[in-house]
């Protein structure tokens, strides 16, 4: 299975439209979207891109993602939205979502990495798997809330479904 990783951020009159604008500048805007817990399934291959590739035939299909997503109003304060993996041999492993706000993008950053570091730390733990820090992989996207509301965000994309 292939899982494609985006970040994005948006900006809009509403926190709801800038939610809608991130989601648009990721490219799963025409979607319902599924959010999933954190379990990569055996035999799949993590692909970040800039944009999901969206098929327009697929408007309001369901979509499964795993998701991060933050967003504000304050202005001056700055946005993050992460996600973490890490896989094991077989290429199943977890995902895990965080999110914050601070006063300056090098702290969010910092915030997120420690998070996802040792939220994917517990679950290796929980299961008695080792872990090995070298294995953690990331994205992050950062957004600084300027004069109107702001939305950072990072999704893992499985796949679509038509309904029946």
């Amino acid at each position: 299975m292939n899982i494609t990783i985006v970040t994005s951020n948006g900006e809009g009159q509403t926190l709801l439209s800038a939610f809608d604008n991130a989601l648009q500048n990721s490219g799963v805007h025409n979607y319902n979207l599924l959010r999933l817990s954190s379990i990569i399934p055996p035999h799949s291959k993590i692909i970040k891109k800039s944009s999901y590739d969206t098929d327009p035939a697929e408007f309001g299909h369901k979509l499964y993602v795993v998701m991060a997503e933050m967003r504000s109003s304050q202005a001056g304060k700055h946005l993050a939205a992460g996600i973490g993996w890490y896989q094991l041999g077989d290429e199943g492993g977890f995902f895990v979502e965080h999110e914050t706000i601070g006063d300056t993008r090098v702290a969010v950053q910092s915030e997120i990495a420690f998070l996802i570091n040792s939220s994917l730390r517990d679950m290796c733990n929980f299961r008695g798997i080792a872990f090995d820090e070298n294995n953690v992989k990331l994205v992050v996207s950062t957004v600084k809330v300027t004069n109107k509301p702001a939305c950072a965000l990072a999704i893992a994309v499985y796949q679509s479904e038509g309904w029946r």
